[in-house]
Parts: structure tokens; C-alpha cells; sequence
């Protein structure tokens, strides 16, 4: 799936070989001019990636890095900080404030698309939970992807296809948001006619079949939704 960089800086807009680099690079670009306008579109949804300016029109990078590592939803959110300010305490500071990594200017366009992909890849890797062995427990909820089969309290859940496929979905990531766009490629694949209450549907029956253990999935109203951010409970083991 195509990852997608919330870039945000006041001349990004001019920079047609960084767009283009990062376009190549098979990543999907969103461009915020203000650290106010990057934060108003993460909070509609949640980006993968953010590159930011140490230098913006109404708050520093480093402002906008402290208030994203202090938000719920996008606390995790991998961020590269980019800036013609490259002293040794430019960068402590930015690490301090959480930054995955800082690039300075002027920076090859493909170096920084290479860096985020290759942030990217670490990142999903240290944090999305393995569901390719053995069932999966998160508190009362015991996952065996293998054999396609739920239990809540140790009582067997029944799930249809699809809505096991989309609990699986957000299992594979939590406490990371997802949209119901993506939870809807992912499903039901980039070309399908449903839309997007098939999504909400298969939510609410999973809800429902859930039950004690429902609370797990979370909406973030008019985002998307989470499975609940507990990854150090999800352990791998019999069920």
C-alpha cells in the first residue's frame, strides 16, 4: 500500500524535484504551508510519515514536533525534521523533541525519500504486531489467524470472512489510526465499488459479536478507527 507524507513546509509547493522524488518513490504526498495546517490535516487523518521544516510561518518545527509526540492519535507518527540550521544543538533538540531522524539542507531529494522509506520499514517493523504464527491474546481477546478462529473469555466467536479480515487489519497495528479508505483497500482491495459504510457495518458486527472484549476497536469520529494501544499486551501463545 502506498504510504502516504504529510510534508510540511512554505516552499514545498516550488520544489518539483522533491515532489517528484518522493512521488517516485511510491509515496502519496499531502503539503501543509503552516504547522497549524499540518496539524488541522493530520487530525483529519493521520499520515504516515511527517517531514517538517525546522522553520515555519507561525511555529517552529520543533513546536509542531512537541504537539504531535503529545497528541493520542499521532504520538506515534515517525517524523523527519529537514533544515538549513544544522548545528549539533539544532539536532539534539530535535531528537529530544522525538524526531526519527534530521536531514540537513540542502538535501538530495532522493536521499530524503530513501531515509523515509527506510524509516518507514523500521518502524512497521518494530511495531506491527506478527500474526503469521500462533494465536494472539490481548486481555480477554484470543486471535488465531491461522485457523481463522476468535475466542472472547474462552467462548468461540463466530466471524464472517470479511470481518475477521478486518479485525485482523487493525490488530496487525495498535494504537495506530486507520481510516475506513484504508481499512477498505486493504479488505476489500484498491478496486472495489463498496464504499465506505460496508466498513462501519463489519465494525459494528464485530462490535457486537465481541462483546465483553468490543472496547478494543475504537472510533475516532469522522478518522477511522484503532484497535486499543496496548501492543505490550498482545503476546503470541496458545489460546
Amino acid at each position: 500500500m502506498t504510504a502516504e507524507i504529510l510534508y510540511v513546509d512554505p516552499e514545498i509547493q516550488a520544489d518539483a524535484r522533491l515532489r517528484s522524488a518522493l512521488e517516485e518513490g511510491g509515496f502519496r504526498l499531502r503539503v501543509a504551508g503552516s504547522g497549524e495546517a499540518a496539524l488541522e490535516q493530520a487530525r483529519k487523518e493521520a499520515p504516515d510519515l511527517v517531514i517538517t521544516e525546522m522553520v515555519l510561518p507561525d511555529m517552529s518545527g520543533l513546536g509542531l514536533c512537541r504537539t504531535l509526540r503529545d497528541d493520542d492519535t499521532l504520538g506515534r507518527v515517525p517524523i523527519v525534521m529537514v533544515s538549513h540550521q544544522a548545528a549539533e544543538m539544532d539536532r539534539v533538540l530535535a531528537f529530544e523533541m522525538g524526531v526519527d531522524d534530521f536531514v540537513p539542507k540542502p538535501c538530495h531529494p532522493r536521499e530524503l525519500a530513501l531515509r523515509s522509506a527506510a524509516i518507514l520499514r523500521r518502524i512497521r517493523r518494530s511495531r506491527a504486531v506478527d500474526l503469521s504464527g500462533g494465536p494472539v491474546r490481548h486481555g480477554t481477546l484470543s486471535v488465531d489467524p491461522a485457523q481463522r478462529r476468535v475466542r472472547v473469555e474462552e467462548r468461540a466467536v463466530m466471524l464472517t470472512a470479511k470481518e475477521f479480515d478486518v479485525l485482523i487489519a487493525l490488530m496487525r497495528q495498535p494504537g495506530r489510526v486507520l481510516s475506513r479508505e484504508r481499512i477498505l483497500e486493504t479488505v476489500w482491495g484498491p478496486d472495489t465499488r463498496k464504499t465506505l459504510r460496508v466498513v462501519d457495518t463489519h465494525v459494528k458486527w464485530i462490535r457486537r459479536k465481541l462483546g465483553t472484549s468490543a472496547d478494543y476497536i475504537e472510533t475516532l469520529r469522522g478518522v477511522g478507527y484503532r484497535f486499543a494501544d496496548s501492543a505490550d499486551e498482545l503476546t503470541s501463545g496458545a489460546a
